[in-house]
């Protein structure tokens, strides 16, 4: 019997390695995060508005509409995609559909210095992202992240066969999309405070938010962007999403976050067209007790109405961007215009969008 155990070890880790390549090729559909990284490819809408933004605005706007049908994409993702996923996001959506007018990136200043680690990074991204491109722009800024490709199925078995076969199971179930609100925010909605007491501890939670150095993979995702914008034709907006009045008063009065808009700046201004900086703390204030335990998260549904209306009346508000120059508008605007467009307007460190 002991000889024999062996053998059949073997045979179930062939089982297991045969049904993991069965399912190599289906794309991740986990969670929201996954959805629109689909949903980018295959979802035919069309755009004026692409939002891409952190679990902040993801979470306090997923179930509310922020404009007319075919106004705002919502995109937004959580940390841990960012904007590296936000560039594969935009570079997907750009490969299928027309160019937007806006891309508005909604990100908390914490978030340009994520994700930190290569483990964070291949459970949001590389498991997510598949495209060469993709690919060689992860191994650039995580390396070691394909490492763990390696391993026998057998070892892997949540990564390799469970979550590829749910995956499977969501796809055929129901189709992925972009936009999935259907609510309206109230400005006004009633709101609560979070019930717990203020204490020194907020300070210990406050500190890796005022990190906010910018990584050199985000760099270059908002390098790639701005060549995108220059490229298609669409303008870039900056958005600081909601955080504790305490949090918002150490980022300025250091001021951190004033010299993260100056590197945002010297990515963006001059070349591309870039916007500024719009900051949703000057439009209403939010306590410390508008959030969750984490300070992050906005608290309570009202709260999250409240920006979210916020959010939809800044959005409504912007104007089609008056082009410098004829730029191509989509693979599917102007076909002939596109390729010619693009090998003029590639910047440095430009990347063509992937194919679907």
């Amino acid at each position: 019997m002991l000889l024999q155990l062996p053998g059949a070890t073997l045979v179930l880790a062939l089982v297991v390695q045969v049904l993991a390549f069965s399912l190599s090729d289906v794309p991740m559909w986990r969670a929201r995060f996954d959805e629109v990284a689909i949903a980018a490819l295959k979802d035919p809408t069309r755009y004026r508005i692409l939002l891409f933004g952190d679990s902040i605005t993801q979470i306090a706007t997923g179930r509310f509409s922020l404009g007319a049908p075919g106004e705002v994409g919502n995109l937004s993702t959580h940390a841990g995609v960012g904007l590296p996923g936000s560039l594969f996001l935009l570079q997907r959506y750009l490969s299928v559909h027309p160019s937007p007018e806006h891309v508005v990136l909604s990100f908390a200043p914490a978030t340009y210095n994520l994700p930190g680690s290569v483990r964070v990074a291949r459970y949001n991204l590389w498991l997510s992202y598949t495209q060469p491109n993709e690919r060689d722009f992860l191994r650039t800024y995580f390396p070691g992240i394909e490492r763990r490709d390696w391993l026998p199925a057998i070892l892997d078995l949540q990564e390799r066969l469970v979550e590829p076969f749910f995956s499977f199971l969501a796809q055929r179930s129901r189709s992925p999309r972009m936009d999935i609100g259907t609510l309206t925010a109230n400005p006004d909605a009633p709101v609560e405070m979070a019930p717990r007491v203020e204490t020194v501890e907020d300070e210990a939670i406050f500190k890796p938010l005022l990190d906010v150095t910018m990584s050199a993979g985000n760099a270059e995702a908002l390098t790639r962007m701005c060549n995108l914008a220059n490229k298609y034709g669409f303008r870039i907006e900056v958005a600081w999403p909601p955080s504790p009045a305490q949090l918002e008063s150490k980022l300025t009065s250091s001021g951190a976050l004033t010299e993260l808009e100056a590197k945002i700046s010297s990515i963006m201004e001059g070349h591309c067209d870039f916007a500024g900086f719009t900051d949703f703390n000057k439009i209403r204030t939010y306590p410390n007790l508008s959030f969750r335990n984490d300070l992050i998260h906005l608290f309570s549904y009202g709260w999250e109405q409240r920006y979210t209306a916020d959010l939809r009346e800044y959005l409504s508000g912007l104007r089609p961007p008056v082009p410098a120059n004829a730029t191509a508008r989509g693979p599917r605007d102007q076909p002939e215009a596109a390729g010619a467009s693009a090998s003029r307007a590639k910047g440095a460190h430009g990347d063509d969008p992937v194919e679907p």
